[in-house]
């Protein structure tokens, strides 16, 4: 679909999401995913958001509370997706730093936003959710755990087709297609996504796309804990949308 930059792409190794609640969103995480909580690294700071680290399909997972926007209809269905990030591991950030300069972008320098050293771009630039850029020698990985196998990170955004070759050119990774026509980036270890946001939803994670037969497991645990669970599999809790993977 499109050609990568020629510099090294960017590894994909942690994920944040927003949640209006913590131990809601924690119940989710642990007793319907099946998740392991492990050590938060770095430690939240004094007056910092209560957050939770999980490891999930080899990538860092954070959870963490924030307030969801007023004009949010519906709380039970519905996250503070202003939250989301996608966490990357990216040698030389100084050269990545000049690419998105060539694309007009002027990266944020992530510790003043609490995320540490690294580059950080809003989700205004990348049409999605936040991304933020590290060192691999600033990066703490997740520790290899059970638990679901992800198959991919469902990304919410206007554009599909557009949002997805914009990323593409950010992060120089190639674009791909997935078996239901989705655009999608081949970024390791995990691929992202890209689906239409409805005219009611912002941009932001939209699902966590499991394989078999993990997703069949979670989704009976999910009907198991009330939650109701549609036809093809997928449900949703605390905003939460998981789904299986396409065949």
């Amino acid at each position: 679909m499109g050609a990568a930059h020629p510099s090294i792409a960017p590894a994909l190794h942690g994920l944040r999401l927003g949640f209006a609640a913590l131990e809601p969103a924690a119940v989710v995480m642990e007793r319907v995913l099946g998740l392991v909580p492990i050590p938060v690294v770095p430690p939240a700071a004094a007056g910092r958001p209560a957050r939770r680290h999980y490891a999930l399909g080899g990538l860092r997972l954070e959870v963490r509370s924030a307030p969801l926007a007023p004009d949010v209809r519906d709380a039970g269905t519905s996250r503070p997706a202003a939250v989301d990030a996608l966490q990357w591991r990216q040698g030389d950030l100084a050269h990545r730093r000049r690419h998105l300069a060539t694309l007009g972008l002027a990266a944020l320098d992530g510790a003043e936003f609490g995320c540490g050293a690294g580059l950080r771009l809003e989700a205004v630039d990348t049409g999605a959710c936040a991304v933020e850029l590290r060192e691999p020698q600033d990066v703490a990985m997740a520790p290899p755990v059970p638990g679901p196998r992800l198959a991919a990170i469902d990304l919410r955004v206007r554009a599909p087709e557009s949002v997805a070759v914009h990323w593409a050119r950010l992060l120089g990774a190639p674009l791909g297609r997935d078996t239901d026509g989705v655009p999608r980036l081949e970024a390791g270890p995990v691929p992202v996504r890209f689906v239409p946001a409805s005219a009611f939803e912002g941009a932001g994670v939209d699902a966590l796309v499991l394989a078999d037969p993990d997703a069949l497991s979670t989704a009976q645990r999910a009907a198991a804990h009330g939650l109701p669970v549609q036809g093809d599999g997928s449900w949703i809790a605390a905003g939460l949308r998981v789904r299986q993977a396409p065949r």
